[in-house]
């Protein structure tokens, strides 16, 4: 069941000469429970296009419904957001911020404490709690930047750009807590121009690119649309017949390599090695280079990551 809707949202930014449309005309659906992974460059859109899904503009165009209802009409609190720029007040402590929206969204007396003790541990924040959030390591602010997005308990959460400036441990623990969170039933839309995060963290995603998705997909289907690299070393010619029937395309490669596109080189590997073995041939090296994230968003937008 389709837990968020965005149905044709346009956004538009800047006026007269600079008015210019940053969000075009997207669809997008994400199936309550789900990890699903929104990822692009950096002025692809998408934090204009989460600042429409979480209710903090109205779209231009187009609408988002969130649980079967106009987004508008959704409960408070339903949606959690921890944007990328860090949003709590640093002369409170991590615990008083904390306390500070949770009596925003109803909460008080043991309750709150309760709600509070949990998300600082959650997020590895217990013994700092009680100092000043602008005291914080880089790697802690993101830690609470994310707790508060939980405090009245959403439906769904958006992370945006969640570990820029963390350190290893601090994004190794938010990957943890992600998916606990997810596995106990959160819905969570991770945004991020870190393609290996995504790949890591989301069964399905959608590719933005200058305000559009351009591709929304399970990232095995994805990954299998794209060509990896077969590469070995031989004592003699192999057979023509051999590569031809692997469908295997030459490619120019290093000297004394041969080189071949294919779709599933694990696969097609072993089925290599048997095929020159029978026609007398050995193998000396094999390496296989299946496809990554990168080759696919490279071959869908057609060029590299960009500032803007």
């Amino acid at each position: 069941m389709a837990l968020l809707i965005a149905d044709k949202v346009g956004v538009w930014r800047g006026t007269g000469a600079g008015h210019r449309q940053v969000v075009r005309e997207i669809s997008l659906e994400v199936q309550a429970g789900e990890l699903f992974g929104l990822l692009g460059p950096n002025g692809a859109g998408k934090t204009s296009l989460v600042s429409v899904l979480s209710g903090l503009e109205q779209p231009g165009s187009g609408s988002v419904w969130l649980e079967g209802k106009p987004l508008a009409q959704a409960a408070p609190g339903r949606v959690g957001l921890a944007p990328q720029e860090l949003a709590f007040y640093g002369n409170l402590t991590g615990r008083e911020n904390l306390e500070f929206l949770g009596r925003l969204y109803g909460l008080s007396g043991n309750r709150l404490q309760a709600r509070v003790h949990e998300l600082l541990e959650s997020v590895g924040l217990i013994e700092a709690g009680n100092r000043p959030a602008n005291t914080y390591s880089g790697g802690m602010q993101r830690r609470l930047n994310l707790a508060l997005a939980l405090v009245s308990d959403p439906a769904i959460i958006y992370l945006d750009e969640p570990t820029v400036g963390v350190d290893p441990q601090s994004r190794n623990l938010l990957f943890e807590q992600v998916r606990r969170w997810n596995a106990a039933g959160l819905t969570i839309l991770y945004i991020s121009h870190y393609m290996e995060e995504v790949r890591e963290l989301c069964p399905r995603i959608a590719i933005m690119d200058h305000g559009k998705i351009v591709a929304c997909d399970r990232v095995d289907t994805l990954l299998s649309s794209q060509q990896g690299t077969l590469r070995a070393q031989v004592d003699k010619t192999l057979p023509a017949e051999l590569l031809a029937s692997l469908q295997l395309t030459p490619q120019p490669g290093p000297d004394g390599w041969l080189t071949w596109k294919c779709s599933q080189p694990l696969d097609v590997a072993p089925r290599l090695v048997a095929g020159a073995q029978s026609a007398g041939c050995k193998i000396l090296r094999l390496e296989t280079c299946p496809a990554d994230l990168q080759q696919v968003f490279l071959g869908l937008t057609g060029h590299a990551l960009r500032d803007e």
